[in-house]
């Protein structure tokens, strides 16, 4: 087990027995979700009005909800490199867990 396996396993145990069940993944949700924030922010995809959140993440990909079709369109041409931009962030982050694969974008 790597060194961050084995801290993110501490991590988790730790939750487990302060919080609860449950809120490991919730502190990865967590994460994942201010990471996006941060590196869609910084492409300059987050201008008000436009904006887009990570709803949920199934094996990997990330379901994100994009304010406007434009930005949607913009978000699935740039999604390889958010994807690697969010996990970049969240390396080493306490509790972030979670590693992207692929973003699927969709307008809501």
């Amino acid at each position: 087990m790597s060194g961050r396996e084995e801290a993110s396993a501490a991590v988790q145990r730790a939750l487990l027995a302060c919080v609860g069940p449950g809120a490991a993944e919730q502190l990865a949700m967590a994460q994942a979700r201010l990471a996006w924030s941060e590196v869609t922010e910084e492409a300059g995809l987050a201008r008000p009005p436009l904006h887009s959140r990570l709803v949920r993440i199934a094996a990997g990909v990330a379901q994100v909800e994009a304010s406007d079709p434009m930005l949607a369109q913009e978000l699935a041409l740039r999604a390889e490199a958010l994807v690697w931009a969010v996990n970049e962030r969240m390396r080493g982050r306490p509790g972030a867990t979670i590693v992207l694969r692929r973003v699927a974008v969709s307008v809501g």
